[in-house]
């Protein structure tokens, strides 16, 4: 190991310091998701009503100071930010005002990366019923966020799509549905004082989704009403509506990832072995085969002693398939 005593830092990246410094001005301008972010827009709601209280009484200078108070609060919530510079965008693309756009778009994507329904990209584990527990993924089309499963079971195999949320702050016409109730954004999900303090936030933020149902063998696959429900920036759940049905994600290790991913995943893509790796101009299903034989011998090189509970990384309530939070 004296071969590793003495090795100097990795110097950071002007692109990673501008990216770090980036993160950490976004985190002093908007509150953080949570309590903090409850608290504010109370507050935002108990300085609407002052507003109207001092335009009746024809008080210019409180109207003023309460128009800056609330123009400050405001300006700190980023999910309001976002929509407001998404609105931004539109208008500027219209009239074809470069400049205001890329500004636009900046101010949105600094707000955007804020809201943790848009930073859950990446693998994640739930149980799936009697299925057991099983991995998806999460990636983004835009404003849509797509959940892929990784490790599937018989009724919807892995590589199809187990849910999918729009997330999207604006309304789009042609989305619109024929009941106007479901265009509306749905209201969080007000937690008991005990729950509260288990999960560290007063209230669930939920968003309007699809999830996937099948027969066996993916036969007469189709969609029904779902909600994604962000319990913060480690947790979520995703719940199928008409039949009651709701699962609990949360972030797998490195040790599990790689166990699931062997024993019902990636691994079943194995066709050979390789006396040295292939290259990168190979065909895309010989890299696959060989990422998959990669997958196995790292896992094979784990300390089983090391897996310990398998989903400890994880939590979610024995008796009970459904109810998370009371």
């Amino acid at each position: 190991m004296t071969e590793f005593t003495n090795l100097e830092p990795i110097k950071e990246s002007a692109l990673r310091k501008q990216r770090l410094s980036r993160e950490k001005e976004n985190k002093e301008r908007f509150a953080d998701f949570g309590n903090e972010l409850w608290e504010l827009r109370s507050s935002v709601q108990e300085l609407s009503g002052e507003l109207i209280e001092a335009i009746n009484s024809g008080d210019d200078d409180e109207e003023e100071s309460i128009r800056e108070a609330l123009r400050d609060a405001e300006a700190r919530d980023p999910e309001l930010t976002y929509k407001l510079e998404l609105e931004g965008m539109a208008e500027a693309e219209d009239q074809k005002k470069e400049g205001d756009f890329l500004k636009h778009r900046d101010n949105a994507l600094n707000a955007r990366s804020c809201l943790p329904q848009f930073n859950l990209e990446g693998l994640w584990v739930g149980k799936y019923g009697s299925h057991g527990y099983e991995m998806i993924n999460i990636t983004y089309a835009g404003d849509t966020l797509v959940a892929f499963k990784v490790t599937g079971d018989k009724n919807v195999p892995r590589g199809e799509i187990t849910f999918q949320a729009d997330l999207s702050p604006l309304l789009h016409p042609s989305n619109k549905r024929k009941d106007k109730d479901d265009n509306e954004p749905l209201g969080p999900i007000m937690l008991t004082e005990k729950a509260s303090r288990k999960w560290g936030t007063q209230q669930l933020p939920r968003h309007r989704g699809l999830g996937r149902v099948a027969e066996e063998g993916f036969e007469n696959a189709q969609w029904m009403e779902g909600q994604l429900i962000i319990i913060g920036k480690d947790y979520f759940s995703f719940a199928w509506v008409p039949i009651e049905h709701q699962i609990f994600f949360g972030r797998p290790s490195a040790e599990l990832a790689l166990k699931m991913l062997r024993d019902g995943g990636v691994a079943s893509l194995k066709a050979k072995s390789w006396d040295e790796p292939p290259s990168i101009d190979e065909d895309v299903k010989i890299l696959k085969d060989f990422a998959a034989q990669c997958f196995e011998k790292t896992e094979e090189n784990i300390d089983e002693d090391l897996l310990g509970n398998e989903f400890g990384c994880i939590w979610h309530q024995a008796d009970a398939e459904e109810c998370y939070f009371e």
